[in-house]
């Protein structure tokens, strides 16, 4: 296989009663998250949807354990999987900052000490800013607002709930009656079809921003690069969010594309939002194709397993650019 620039999906994913990303609670109501978005007819819609935000932290959940079994370097924020990363709880790296290094010093201890923030991100601010963009890309995962027999593809109900309480609550809610022993909440379930882009760029894994240069050995990169298309793949089988304690998404498919570059040319995104999606992505591959033979290839699966399998095999046998 030819080196790997960059690696898109876009795909369709049927979910079912799932409340994965909230707005918040009013009161004894919890509100889910909608958007709204212009359909391929030019139409607006109001559909529900779970943020870029949610699902790249559901990715770097499966991500860690994966560099930690590839023998990567963990900073230990990234190892309790704090959002700072190579910031929190590491004294050392502090210091380093503080003294007298440029920004792209900084920037190479970010990427030798630890891969989670080579490959997610992080932002330092100690006198001065150093940004380390993240490889990974995702868009929000939203609900289609198509109709199927005159009903939405996508739609939330809001269901009854009953949580005991412990003892000490019955004065606000009942005195001695049932309800002492009773909170009563109303929580959102959401169910439909969702169109899902994410991007990864493997070849910045390792590659200092600034300076253009590589700081990290190629066979500590591919490692990289194999545990994060691992843990793309990990994050279509169980998307970790919120509320799976008692709602834990009822997966029903998933069918897309997967396409891979390798040149500075981008891999194709087109938003599955569209009906033609996959084709419109095998166009832009072909033009892309005209322009640098041979740089990007498109692979189409019809199945939450067969996408899986796509990832799996890029992973085995990635390599990335020089």
């Amino acid at each position: 296989m030819s080196a790997i620039s960059s690696l898109s999906i876009c795909a369709r994913i049927t979910l079912d009663l799932h409340n994965l990303n909230s707005e918040g609670t009013e009161g004894n109501q919890q509100q889910t998250r909608m958007v709204h978005i212009i359909d391929q007819k030019g139409n607006r819609a109001i559909v529900n949807a779970v943020s870029g935000d949610m699902f790249k932290h559901i990715l770097v959940e499966h991500l860690v354990p994966l560099l930690e079994e590839a023998k990567q370097p963990l900073s230990p924020g990234a190892k309790v999987y704090s959002a700072d990363r190579i910031n929190a709880l590491n004294e050392d790296f502090n210091k380093f900052c503080d003294g007298k290094v440029t920004e792209s010093e900084i920037m190479t201890r970010m990427l030798t000490d630890c891969s989670l923030t080579d490959m997610a991100g992080a932002l330092v601010t100690r006198g001065r800013a150093v940004g380390r963009k993240s490889v990974v890309e995702f868009g929000w995962v939203v609900g289609l607002p198509a109709y199927a027999n005159g009903e939405p593809l996508t739609s939330t109900e809001q269901y009854f709930h009953v949580k005991y309480a412990p003892e000490g609550r019955g004065g606000a809610t009942g005195g001695d009656t049932v309800a002492e022993k009773q909170a009563i909440f109303h929580r959102p379930a959401s169910s439909g079809v969702y169109a899902l882009i994410c991007n990864l760029d493997l070849y910045r894994i390792g590659l200092n921003d600034i300076t253009r240069q590589a700081v990290v050995s190629k066979a500590d990169r591919t490692r990289r690069a194999k545990a994060l298309i691992h843990a793309l793949a990990a994050t279509l089988l169980k998307p970790a969010g919120a509320q799976r304690n008692t709602q834990n998404p009822h997966i029903v498919d998933c069918r897309g594309v997967i396409a891979t570059s390798a040149t500075s040319l981008p891999s194709p995104t087109v938003s599955p939002l569209h009906d033609d999606y996959e084709n419109e992505i095998t166009k832009a591959a072909d033009a892309l194709n005209g322009i640098r033979p041979a740089s990007v290839s498109v692979t189409k699966f019809g199945s939450l397993s067969g996408g899986v399998k796509v990832l799996a095999d890029f992973a085995a046998a990635v390599e990335l650019p020089s």
